[in-house]
């Protein structure tokens, strides 16, 4: 897959692991969401909803500024979106309407404290818009998996596989995945031994291969989940993402 240049900034400068802050840019200035439930984000649902924008037709725009705030903006100008690396507490962020800038040590708004802000609204539907309705989950095809997306699932895979014993468990697995499981388990144990000889797994795989072995992860984070929490969480969101876009919209 062809990356663009504003989608790999953004992937250099977002931390899938990472939450991050939503503002949203209305008449009067930038507004957190409404609900406060809308108010962080994932950096992995920032990434996408970044990739989402990018692919539109027409394609809105994705740009970093210097202080490593990724702005999303959709063609028509209508949404335009900031995300700020860091949880921010209810009192970190100022509570005049249409503000939403970050206080003083002391508990202040420098721009609030200049001039007060004017009443704004943020636009509804927003979450709608990013294919967030009632999820903090965007549709992600397979197309759109990258090989660090995949790499990440195959030991995904490989580590729900060793904890779950999927034969014996009866989940129903892709006819390729027993095979693949086995080169797969030796792959990893000569990188993470260092041996000499040890390859990348992009390397070690084609990209079909990488895909069957995630869709090996999916039906056994199906049929058991991770209840030891044995994945990192952009695992578990990818994951989620897979399984998503599986569901008819």
């Amino acid at each position: 897959m062809t990356l663009s240049p504003a989608y790999t900034a953004a992937r250099q400068a977002v931390d899938p692991d990472a939450d991050y802050v939503v503002h949203v840019r209305t008449a009067s200035g930038w507004a957190a969401p409404g609900d406060p439930g809308q108010r962080d984000l994932p950096g992995l649902d920032v990434l996408l909803a970044a990739r989402r924008v990018l692919r539109a037709q027409p394609a809105g725009s994705v740009w970093c500024t210097p202080s490593e705030t990724l702005n999303l903006r959709t063609a028509d100008g209508r949404l335009w979106l900031r995300f700020v690396p860091g949880a921010v507490a209810e009192t970190d962020l100022c509570e005049t309407p249409g503000c939403a800038e970050f206080l003083s040590d002391s508990g202040h708004c420098a721009r609030c404290a200049a001039a007060p802000a004017s009443v704004g609204r943020a636009p509804t539907g927003l979450w709608k818009v990013l294919g967030l309705a009632d999820s903090a989950v965007l549709p992600v095809t397979r197309d759109d998996l990258t090989t660090t997306d995949l790499v990440s699932l195959a030991r995904a895979c490989d580590t729900l596989g060793h904890r779950h014993h999927p034969a014996r468990a009866g989940t129903p697995l892709p006819p390729e995945a027993g095979p693949l499981r086995e080169r797969l388990a030796l792959a990893l144990d000569d990188l993470d031994e260092g041996r000499p000889h040890a390859r990348d797994l992009d390397s070690v795989f084609t990209r079909g291969e990488l895909l069957t072995l995630a869709d090996t992860a999916l039906a056994l984070f199906r049929t058991h989940g991770d209840p030891d929490d044995l994945l990192d969480r952009a695992a578990v969101l990818l994951l989620a993402h897979l399984a998503y876009a599986a569901l008819p919209h």
